[in-house]
Parts: structure tokens; sequence; C-alpha cells
């Protein structure tokens, strides 16, 4: 009789320790099954083609890229232990690294691509990689080496006059900003990889006209040149780079909800729209460079976000993927009864893979931004 109850035990624990295993193994598949489709439309000089030089800035509609340039990232792909989760790390980080892979790359296309499919804002993410000597985009994982992302940012530039872009260097990982040495360090380090690449030659400085005041015409010199401006939240007092905190409003659904994150968005929206909003996102008491959200970068945050908790990671197990939840959920953004008073309030529209086409959403919301700038 205990001899049974052992085999029975030891059956059921095999059983268990099995299928552990494939689920284990079947999470971790690290590739999606779609194809990537691409729009058939060229938008490298939908700026100038459509844009008049008397548009400010801060008014103009835009797409943009989150978490920019994480295409390169993959199962092999070493973790960033400065912006991982703790699960993300040690033996549970090897454990999961599949599936984590896949809740962590944001687009599958480079900066060219990017670039070739209308993008203008770019969300930017950087680590030092202390194996590699160099400074890296990452979420989670490396991706790309930063040198190279704004050699070929400098080869859009430089052929396609008329057209600007917005770098928003929203986390330098590992850098404690309130320490002085540390920041400026690695502010200097940064800035020398956008001077190398020429990127500063096209970059409007924060001296000249407030943010409200600049017109499409001053970023482009009547549309003669491309033009770039840049924000991080690094301390510093170059004129080169602008502010961040008095400079861009981007709050954050935070939700893998999109009915939740639809009411997030309805609520930022009429927060700015009443004057209630400001650049950074929080309040006067925690940002001395605030200023009134109306007179800065407004974006939209059309992003999902996986939740770390037991419901979380099952929805992230049936949505499989990040690119296969935005695959779904920038269609159904656009096609929001309140999207366009959205938009109006936030004309910079943010999204996870970016340059998806899938129920042509690619072209649909391109023919939105351009609408838009035509008529408003």
């Amino acid at each position: 009789m205990l001899k049974r109850v052992r085999r029975l035990i030891f059956g059921l624990l095999l059983i268990i320790v099995m299928l552990v295993m494939v689920l284990l193994i079947t999470i971790n598949i690290p590739f999606d099954f779609f194809a990537h489709e691409k729009s058939n439309n060229d938008y490298s000089d939908w700026m100038s083609e459509t844009l008049t030089t008397d548009q400010r800035i801060i008014d103009i509609a835009m797409l943009g890229a989150h978490d920019a340039f994480s295409a390169n990232i993959n199962l092999f792909s070493e973790t960033d232990e400065f912006s991982a989760a703790g699960i993300q790390t040690g033996v549970t980080g090897v454990l999961i690294k599949g599936f984590s892979v896949k809740q962590s790359k944001t687009q599958v296309s480079g900066v060219a691509e990017l670039l070739k499919a209308g993008v203008r804002y770019f969300d930017i993410r950087l680590t030092y990689n202390e194996d590699l000597s160099a400074w890296y985009t990452t979420h989670t994982y490396f991706s790309n080496d930063f040198a190279s992302v704004l050699a070929e940012m400098n080869t859009f530039l430089s052929s396609h006059p008329g057209e600007f872009l917005l770098l928003d260097i929203q986390h330098v990982y590992g850098i404690d900003y309130e320490n002085p040495l540390e920041n400026d360090a690695a502010f200097q380090e940064i800035r020398t990889l956008f001077a190398t690449a020429n990127i500063l030659d096209y970059a409007y400085g924060n001296n000249s006209k407030e943010l409200d005041e600049i017109t499409y015409g001053d970023i482009t010199t009547n549309k003669t040149q491309a033009g770039i401006m840049i924000f991080t939240k690094m301390k510093n007092d170059d004129g080169d780079f602008w502010n961040y905190w008095s400079s861009i409003y981007s709050d954050w659904p935070d939700t893998d909800t999109p009915e939740t994150a639809y009411a997030c968005l309805e609520s930022f929206s009429q927060k700015i729209m009443t004057g209630n909003a400001l650049t950074g996102a929080v309040s006067i008491e925690d940002n001395e460079f605030a200023i009134n959200a109306s007179e800065g970068i407004r974006v939209l945050q059309g992003v999902l976000t996986m939740q770390m908790d037991g419901e979380g990671i099952i929805n992230a197990l049936i949505k499989w993927s990040l690119l296969d939840r935005a695959r779904d959920f920038n269609s159904n953004l656009i096609d929001q009864g309140e999207f366009s008073d959205w938009m109006m309030a936030m004309p910079v529209v943010m999204v996870d893979y970016a340059d998806t086409n899938y129920e042509n959403f690619l072209d649909r919301i391109m023919e939105i931004i351009i609408e838009f700038n035509e008529n408003t």
C-alpha cells in the first residue's frame, strides 16, 4: 500500500514537473507568429510637403515611437541590470527570458525604417554598457549602440531638409541626476556622441525663443534644412539641450486594459484643455521648472503596459507579446470616437510598434496627422 502511494505521489510530481517545463518552454518561445505589415507609402518628407512655416512646433501633430530603439532586442541580448525589474535578473531572469524579451521589445524597425514611416518623436532610453564600453539604447535588455543610431539619424537629416525630429532622452539608467559628478560626466559623454555624429549641427537651441513661440519655419530655416530639438532630464546648462521638465507633458496610463487607458487619455485631455496640467506631468511642488502644459510639447501615450502582478502576467501570456498587443491596440486607439479630442490636447501620438500597417494603422494615422495639421 505504501509503495503504491509513493508511486502515485512520484507520478503526480513527475506530471507537475513536466507541465511546468512545457509551460516554461511555451512562454519562452521568443518570436511572434505574425508578419510585419509594411506600408507601401514613403513618409520621409511629409513635413516639408504638408506643413506651413508659421505653424508652432507645439501644435504640430506627429507620430512618436515609444522606447524607440529596441528593435534589436532578442533572446541573446544582454540584460541591462539598471532598467530590469528584479524578476528579470538572476535565475528567474534566465527562466523567463524569452517571455521577458517579448514584453520588452516595443519596435521591430530601426532608425531608417521608422523615419521613412513618418515617425518624428523618439522616446529614448540609455544605459552605459560596461562590457562593450559604449552607450546603448535599452529596455530591460541592451539593443542598439547609440552612436550608430545617431549616425543613421544624421544620414536622414542631411538628405531631408524640411523635416525635424523631437528627441526625448526619457531615461538615462544607472545615473543619479542629483549627483553632480555622475550627472555631469554622463551628460558630457552623451553630448559628445551627438556632436561626433554631427547631430548638433541641426539642433535648435533653448536660448533663442520660448518653446511656445518656435515655428516650423524657425526650426527648419524655412524648409531649407532639417532640424532637431533634444530634451533631457539630466541637469545641464548646454544651449543645445532643452529641460524636459519645463518642456514636455507626457502622462502615462500605466495599464494593460484598453478601456482604462482610454479613460486615462480622456482625463489627461481634460486636464490640458482646462489649463490644469503641467509639463512633466507632476505637481508644481515636485517640479520647480513646470509650466502650463498648453505651452509645451504634449504627448499622447497610446501604450499598454504589462502589470507585474498575477493578473497582469496572465494577460501578458494571453496577448503573447507586447508587439502583438500593440498591433491590435494601435488600430483600436485611433478608432475611438474621442481620439480627435485627445489629439487636439496631445498632438504627439506615441505608440509601441509605431510602423505597423496592420489594419492600415500607419497609413490611417499619417492621414489623420496630415489632415489635422492642415486644418487646425
